[in-house]
């Protein structure tokens, strides 16, 4: 068993868990699935910790959170412990498979990282939510993976969330007809620099318009351009062509060097902007910049209702003992290689 850290297999050692998985509720549908968050240490604005706090909200039963070392796992489950959550935690994956045994993964460590997490998952037989993207090599492995997983009946997603803000998007626009649009602008803050940053956010745009205009999708006139005083500041174009429909499309990167990050979309005028409200972080979405503006609250957390249709998912695949492909994914790795074959490196 390997003792490289940033392996699934970290310890060589089969310890006991430590702390207690808590019970899910009884009246939640989800309450009989047994879920393991990887990656629930709170780093670089990182999801894992969110992920794994609503997966006990959904009343799941979280049976673990797993760290590559002892004390990342030890660090998620104190921050869970915190918010009323007690949680095993596992560094061993032979370990963790005995104690937990899991029907469903959340893969919410750096992207790095998911190749041996999915093939692990894939070859003990667990669905898998994955953060995004699911892989940094080439486009047809993402669909080789795809294809493996539907073999085997479980269900393989990204953790894209945005599509879930259409919600509020129609709460705040309710006249506006996305099928007659023909512009798409999305504003992104995101850290880093280069190919890096762009693997972290072209997952949000890309999943909004697959959502908007269903169907195999190509790009058209990719362009990169650096704006601003800042390097990192860039603007990136392109149409975005389905079935006869072709929409002019511009990402925009800021590093504004502020948290909440800001960010938000358009469609032709609409504008639908998050606005992070403390304490709670609770998210809400407004039409404009103004601060007094009316802000919107979708019933549920977008990143929460994107966790609960994976569960949906996951009990369909367990009552049907099968589960389709999801083309929009394996779409989706296509273009963001399309994408970044595209960038100036």
């Amino acid at each position: 068993m390997s003792s490289n850290p940033d392996s699934p297999h970290a310890s060589a050692s089969h310890p006991a868990p430590k702390g207690a998985s808590p019970s899910a509720s009884s009246d939640s549908p989800f309450a009989c699935l047994r879920v393991v968050v990887v990656g629930a240490r709170r780093v670089r604005q990182g999801t894992g910790p969110f992920l794994a706090l609503q997966t006990a909200e959904w009343g799941a039963d979280l049976v673990g959170v797993f760290g590559t070392r002892p004390v990342t796992a030890h660090h998620a489950s104190a921050w869970l412990s915190a918010r009323g959550v007690s949680v095993a935690e596992y560094s061993d994956w032979d370990s963790m498979m005995a104690y937990a045994d899991p029907h469903a993964i959340v893969i919410a460590s750096p992207v790095g990282t998911h190749r041996p997490w999915l093939e692990l998952a894939l070859a003990h037989d667990i669905h898998v939510l994955c953060e995004k993207p699911l892989l940094r090599g080439a486009a047809a492995d993402s669909q080789d993976l795809a294809k493996r997983f539907a073999a085997a009946g479980l269900v393989l997603a990204e953790n894209c969330q945005w599509p879930q803000t259409l919600e509020a998007f129609h709460g705040l626009h309710p006249q506006a007809d996305l099928s007659s649009v023909s512009r798409f602008r999305m504003l992104l803050c995101p850290g880093g620099r280069g190919m890096a940053r762009l693997l972290e956010v072209l997952s949000h745009p890309l999943s909004l318009l697959q959502a908007v205009f269903p169907g195999p999708a190509e790009l058209l006139h990719v362009r990169y351009l650096e704006t601003g005083l800042e390097a990192s500041d860039m603007r990136l174009n392109f149409v975005y062509r389905v079935f006869d429909r072709e929409i002019e499309c511009e990402v925009v990167l800021e590093d504004t060097g502020t948290y909440p990050r800001p960010a938000e979309y358009a469609f032709d005028d609409f504008v639908c902007r998050r606005r992070v409200i403390e304490p709670g972080y609770r998210i809400g979405f407004a039409a404009t910049h103004d601060e007094n503006a009316k802000v919107y609250f979708p019933e549920v957390d977008p990143m929460k209702a994107r966790l609960g249709d994976f569960f949906k998912q996951v009990k369909q695949a367990q009552n049907t003992h099968s589960s389709p492909i999801d083309e929009g994914l394996v779409r989706r790795q296509f273009l963001m290689e399309a994408l970044l074959d595209a960038y100036p490196a």
